[in-house]
């Protein structure tokens, strides 16, 4: 799991009051940052659920990342030579945001070391799931692909019964093949046994993605 900032309510009122950061509400599907914007907070989800989009020039969205309760945004970005957003960040749910300034976060990071340490993982963390994002795109077939992705799931929701986070069509665009493509993959695997379907729940009958 990845390294979470966590702060005390005293310490939020206090960053807050001193006018370091700002508590926002945002509405499901309302943007929070757009693509091109400079990132000049690391914001962290106290509640709900943020997804990372990109819209290409034909009106086609790809949804790459999903960010829960106590993850961040911004942390590969803040104190970059080019710090704009590569893509803009949308409310999946109705959520809460924590803005911290870069000034406050470079204060943090030189007075409490436990700081610095959980956002140098952080960034870490997230360069590691990037490179093996594209090495995972770039090398595996379509069954490879879909059942790596199912099966991370898994993991993270701690269950073989999981709960898809996004449409078939967002899977479709994050594996990087047709939506069709897809539904007959996954129709594939249900008649072979290997999972079952029931709207956005899939069970998986095998613990391993190496299950062919």
């Amino acid at each position: 799991m990845e390294k979470r900032l966590h702060f005390t309510e005293e310490e939020v009122a206090s960053f807050i009051k001193a006018g370091q950061a700002r508590r926002a509400r945002y509405a499901k599907d309302q943007i929070i940052a757009l693509q091109g914007e400079r990132c000049t907070t690391l914001d962290i989800i106290l509640d709900g659920s943020v997804s990372t989009q990109n819209l290409d020039e034909e009106g086609r969205l790809f949804k790459a990342e999903v960010l829960n309760a106590g993850e961040s945004c911004g942390a590969t970005l803040l104190f970059g030579s080019n710090n704009t957003y590569p893509m803009q960040i949308v409310a999946q749910e109705p959520c809460t945001i924590l803005h911290l300034k870069r000034e406050l976060v470079l204060t943090l990071c030189e007075s409490h070391k436990e700081v610095l340490l959980t956002l140098l993982a952080i960034i870490s963390d997230r360069a590691h799931r990037l490179g093996t994002t594209v090495n995972r795109l770039s090398t595996l077939s379509l069954r490879e692909s879909l059942l790596s992705y199912l099966h991370r799931l898994s993991g993270q929701q701690n269950s073989l019964r999981i709960i898809l986070p996004i449409t078939k069509k967002e899977l479709a665009q994050r594996l990087g093949f047709a939506r069709t493509s897809v539904s007959r993959e996954l129709a594939r695997l249900r008649d072979e046994k290997v999972l079952s379907m029931e709207g956005k729940i899939i069970t998986l009958h095998t613990s391993s993605s190496s299950e062919e």
